[in-house]
């Protein structure tokens, strides 16, 4: 049973989420992903994700996998928040409609550096053990 309105529980969830187009273009972040990047609405939605990402080649993969309508957890990312660094953990899947590439459903939650480190050493070694 749906015990709250959806719209509701996406933008005061305590998890930052938000939506990129097929051509990274931020479309969608409630205000969990605003408040934890330090950015307002207008400074983030609209503006391409590479604008934000400071490992471009972290983000290449995400998106050569995301392209590939293949879905990621726990990928971890340096992110340049309004102020300072920030670390966050990604998990990220595509919406799609009739086979083709409406947006991402991207959810993050911020990690320490630490975390992050140990996390990026952790996500490597799966890629090297993944059998495909």
């Amino acid at each position: 049973m749906l015990i709250e309105n959806a719209v509701d529980f996406i933008e005061n969830a305590n998890i930052g989420i938000h939506t990129v187009s097929p051509e990274g273009i931020i479309k969608y972040a409630n205000e969990h992903e605003l408040t934890v990047l330090g950015y307002t609405e207008d400074e983030y939605v609209g503006h391409h994700v590479s604008e934000f990402q400071f490992d471009k080649s972290c983000l290449e993969q995400m998106m050569i996998k995301l392209a590939k309508f293949e879905s990621f957890s726990n990928f971890p990312a340096m992110v340049c928040g309004k102020l300072k660094m920030k670390y966050i953990l990604y998990n990220s899947s595509v919406y799609a409609e009739d086979g083709e590439f409406v947006h991402t459903r991207c959810f993050g939650n911020e990690i320490s550096e630490s975390v992050y480190q140990a996390c990026k050493v952790d996500y490597k070694k799966s890629l090297t053990n993944r059998v495909d």
